[in-house]
């Protein structure tokens, strides 16, 4: 197909008069007024932005589903070209990540992963999975990551809260095509491929250390959270000799350095033992008493517990129709931390997941979950707090919601203002100070 399609497309046919006396005609005689659809302008002003667009997509990839999202246009379903997009989006992401290699990824994350389960991965999750693969850039993530949210509230793949405009829809359409549909190359990361062949091979030398170490802590977070989670897996391997093993904590002593103990490796090491799988439960041991996380044992199950409660609010968080999913999820949360102290190991994961969730998108936030959002927060610890205050300017996904979406900022604010100026921590009375002031604005 590809010597087909020409590299550029420099024009489209024109729409002409004829085009929107037929939407008027079909508007007429079902009854319902020409409104309901974009006005020429507004066709005509994709119209026109639609070759540049179309021509940042490879040829390869400008299959029927571009011819689609041109129809869907040309008559004003803006809802629908923006979910034929999306779709050919999430196909793109998706052989990336085959193209990269499904036994690969199953060994980093520690779960099996095949063309089904793959097929089957929800939207947030494929787009983290490439994101820590670095098959797409961090700004590319927040970018397509806010497309999975219009596309969940306007796209035509459900009923839709609100209509699109001509820029929104040009600006979604840009977005897909230089996150992912593009062959624009993504900012080195570290090659896992070479790098799990290299620990396998021999034990380092000097330069290796060098090499490795460097690459590590010059990536992204994401990508450093999955190494760190691939080297404790690879540890525990019965099947790797002692070099590999070697390798592994010394790249591992790189890792926590930066970012401290991810709390996957914890919440894989309870798979290990919840499996039976005594031979890795017993080498996880051995890992954790090596970089002094023993202690961390004793309260893992309250982490597993509190970690898993997180993953499944958040995932509700993220999903199509949150706003109706998230309340007995959050109170799930509520009750497991009123139940027992939030251990130190997940404090961070369940504090950023909580104001998040309580933050809500630019569209709104659950309001059957918010008092229990509020509920929670109102009983941070002084740590807790302290992590809290530190979220907006930290570089995560949730501090990108504040700082990109007024709402979310206004809505952290009034999180701060639940919390009583007496309760606040000296050190953090100058952000409480500035966050009210805000507030009051």
């Amino acid at each position: 197909m590809s010597d087909l399609v020409p590299k550029k497309i420099e024009d489209l046919p024109p729409i002409t008069n004829e085009t929107d006396q037929l939407l008027t005609q079909v508007t007429s005689t079902l009854g319902v007024p020409r409104d309901v659809l974009p006005e020429k302008a507004q066709i005509d002003h994709i119209w026109e932005n639609l070759p540049k667009l179309l021509s940042k997509i490879p040829a390869e990839l400008r299959d029927e589903s571009m011819i689609r999202l041109c129809i869907a246009v040309s008559v004003g379903l803006f809802d629908s070209a923006i979910n034929y997009v999306w779709n050919s989006t999430i196909v793109e992401l998706r052989h990336k990540v085959i193209g990269f290699g499904l036994p690969i990824v199953a060994q980093l994350t520690s779960k099996s992963l095949d063309d089904e389960k793959l097929e089957e991965m929800m939207d947030h999750d494929l787009l983290k999975l490439c994101l820590e693969l670095n098959l797409i850039a961090e700004d590319g993530y927040f970018k397509l990551d806010q497309c999975r949210a219009i596309r969940n509230s306007f796209s035509a793949a459900h009923p839709a809260v609100g209509a699109l405009d001509e820029y929104e829809v040009v600006n979604f359409i840009s977005r897909c095509a230089r996150a992912a549909l593009s062959d624009v190359n993504v900012p080195a990361g570290v090659n896992f491929n070479e790098l799990i062949t290299a620990i396998k091979s021999a034990q380092f030398n000097n330069d290796q250390k060098t090499h490795w170490t460097s690459a590590i802590q010059g990536t992204h977070s994401a990508q450093r959270e999955l190494i760190a989670t691939a080297l404790h897996g690879m540890y525990c391997d019965e099947t790797l000799g002692q070099s590999a093993r070697a390798n592994c904590t010394t790249l591992f002593s790189s890792v926590i350095g930066l970012d401290g103990i991810p709390s996957a490796i914890i919440d894989q090491h309870q798979t290990y033992v919840g499996k039976g799988e005594e031979s890795k439960a017993s080498a996880s041991r051995d890992f954790f008493t090596k970089f002094g996380m023993l202690d961390l044992l004793s309260e893992a199950e309250k982490h597993s517990i509190v970690s898993t409660a997180c993953d499944r609010l958040y995932a509700a968080h993220k999903g199509m129709n949150n706003f109706y999913n998230e309340p007995p999820f959050a109170a799930r949360l509520q009750e497991i931390v009123e139940a027992s102290v939030v251990p130190d190991s997940v404090r961070l994961k369940f504090v950023e997941t909580v104001v998040s969730c309580a933050i809500g998108n630019q569209f709104g936030v659950s309001w059957a979950a918010a008092p229990h959002y509020k509920s929670m927060i109102k009983e941070f610890s002084p740590k807790a707090l302290e992590m809290m205050f530190s979220i907006p300017n930290s570089k995560t996904l949730v501090a990108n919601k504040i700082k990109s979406f007024s709402a979310c900022r206004k809505r952290y604010a009034e999180l701060v203002g639940l919390l009583p100026g007496a309760s606040i921590p000296t050190a953090l009375q100058t952000a409480y100070n500035s966050w009210m002031d805000e507030l009051a604005k």
